[in-house]
């Protein structure tokens, strides 16, 4: 019954295999750090609402992706950090500043 299921299924193109195997990379080396593996996902998440034709983006992101993997996988890097919006960060300066 299952296989009749995956048979129905349009093959994957290579960008798509090259996507979930960068994704499958990444929950792998991140194990031991929990929230960035939930980076990880949310941004997988968020990501993949692009629009299939938007080669050039997804293959920028592909490639970044690949970049940030290399990086976690040097002994020199122990986790991973997180760049915050310029709107977040100007909210929280403002929360940090007493009023006078």
């Amino acid at each position: 019954m299952l296989r009749c299921e995956v048979r129905n299924m349009a093959p994957r193109s290579r960008i798509q295999k090259q996507v979930l195997n960068l994704y499958k990379e990444l929950l792998n080396i991140t194990k031991p750090q929990p929230s960035l593996s939930e980076y990880i996902q949310e941004e997988f998440r968020r990501n993949a609402k692009l629009p299939k034709t938007d080669t050039i983006k997804i293959e920028y992101l592909l490639r970044r992706g690949w970049r940030q993997l290399d990086m976690l996988k040097t002994s020199s890097v122990s986790g991973g950090g997180v760049f915050e919006k310029e709107a977040d960060r100007t909210n929280r300066n403002k929360l940090d500043k007493p009023d006078n």
